[in-house]
């Protein structure tokens, strides 16, 4: 039987992706999956490009798997894949390069590699018209599953180039989510996070134009056994009264979400080309806000996008700070080749979009840490995930409103169990578990 084993960075869209890959491999009856640190015949390196840093990662992860097992297969494929697939195929060890749209013909592909020879299997993604749907019903160390239900954006973000990586939006029929979502329960997980490109547009392109999101949270709240539901990033203009009602009138239905500013300053947002402006997305975190208290609420924030000066970042470090957000994920302006904002340029200097991103990630810490103060000495249900510490079994977990729980060691008696909040860490609190009642 032939060792297959995954390497996966960006997000969580990408973590499911090499879950259906690994899902396409085994049910061929001849893969087997095995840690990344083991010895296997090949590599799957699922790539991100949101970033010049996170296509840097993927090339190192490549190098050095080539240079620790030379004899192994390595398969690229992810974003940076699909925007660059002769670029990965010119790294040694590389003996295929997979494209976004070509996942679920993982085997067949890999059939085809010859030693010593580099096979490009990248369509345009720009034919992609369906949603690629296989049924997981396993994830690979994890105690909560994701489960995708869109691909794609139509957007048109200057900085961005999903379109160009992902296509266009096409979303999952309603029906096969709830299956799966049913399936995973089934196989003992109690947290489902919902997640996808642009999660908001989901239904767009279906022919039951009254199947958006809202109906089909519903329908994944109608499964019998689940205990809790996430959903993951969602656009402003997507944000609308009936999730927050949703999410506010069902307890299981986690109390936290992230929702993408990336500026404070409507000039930078015009030449982000975002689809909304300032008063849009503070009018929506308020309606969250007041709706839902005690959120956990996160963005996104890009430092030294062109043209950003010091008065726009003001504006957004200004707004971030007086809106209750949780958490920020900051991060400095890099230039995407093939994006719309590349002719641009990149006129801010480095080390003033450093000076920014590090002031925007004190006032996350400042932020987070207030959040957690809060939450001291009250007890609350937490999702237990098990790991480990010098062969010790180790603890943590998270709360619905997505504060990290450190438990230290210990055996795992349920998925959700009582804990009480009792101090705090750099990042998250310390946590007593209680016996459930």
């Amino acid at each position: 039987m032939k060792r297959v084993a995954f390497c996966t960075f960006g997000c969580k869209l990408n973590q499911y992706d090499t879950e259906t890959m690994r899902t396409l491999l085994e049910e061929e009856g001849d893969w087997r999956t095995v840690a990344f640190r083991e010895e296997a015949d090949v590599y799957i390196v699922n790539t991100c490009s949101v970033t010049a840093r996170a296509d840097s990662r993927a090339r190192s992860a490549i190098r050095r798997i080539h240079r620790e097992r030379p004899h192994a297969r390595i398969l690229a494929t992810g974003c940076y894949a699909q925007r660059a697939p002769k670029e990965l195929g010119e790294l040694d060890g590389v003996s295929l390069v997979l494209g976004a749209a070509d996942r679920e013909r993982v085997a067949e592909e890999l059939g085809h590699t010859v030693p010593g020879q580099v096979r490009l299997a990248v369509s345009p993604i720009s034919e992609a018209r369906t949603f690629v749907d296989v049924p997981i019903t396993e994830m690979m160390g994890h105690s909560r599953a994701f489960v995708k239900v869109q691909e794609g954006c139509n957007e048109s973000c200057s900085f961005c180039i999903i379109p160009s990586t992902r296509g266009t939006s096409r979303s999952r029929r309603p029906e096969s989510v709830w299956t799966q979502v049913e399936d995973l329960v089934a196989n003992g997980y109690t947290e489902i996070v919902i997640t996808g490109v642009h999660v908001g547009d989901f239904g767009l392109d279906l022919p039951d134009a009254e199947r958006g999101l809202e109906s089909l949270m519903r329908g994944v709240l109608a499964v019998p056994g689940l205990e809790r539901l996430r959903l993951s990033s969602i656009q402003p203009t997507t944000l609308s009264d009936g999730i927050l009602d949703l999410v506010a009138e069902d307890e299981r239905f986690c109390r936290h979400l992230h929702v993408p500013m990336q500026s404070g300053s409507e000039e930078v947002l015009r030449r982000m080309g975002r689809s909304y402006r300032i008063g849009t997305f503070v009018e929506r975190i308020e309606a969250l806000s007041s709706r839902i208290p005690d959120c956990g609420l996160g963005t996104d924030v890009i430092c030294g996008f062109p043209g950003e000066t010091e008065a726009d970042f003001r504006k957004t470090f200004d707004l971030l700070e007086a809106l209750p957000f949780t958490y920020l994920h900051a991060f400095p302006y890099s230039v995407r080749p093939g994006s719309h904002a590349e002719p641009l340029g990149d006129d801010v200097p480095a080390d003033e979009k450093k000076r920014r991103t590090r002031a925007l990630k004190r006032l996350s810490a400042r932020k987070s840490r207030e959040f957690r103060q809060r939450h001291l000495g009250s007890t609350m249900p937490v999702l237990i995930e098990e790991g480990s510490r010098n062969g010790s079994p180790l603890l943590s977990g998270l709360t619905d409103n997505y504060i990290r729980v450190d438990l230290g060691p210990g055996e795992k008696r349920a998925s959700v169990e009582p804990v009480r909040l009792e101090s705090l860490t750099d990042d998250g609190v310390l946590g007593r578990r209680l016996e459930r009642e």
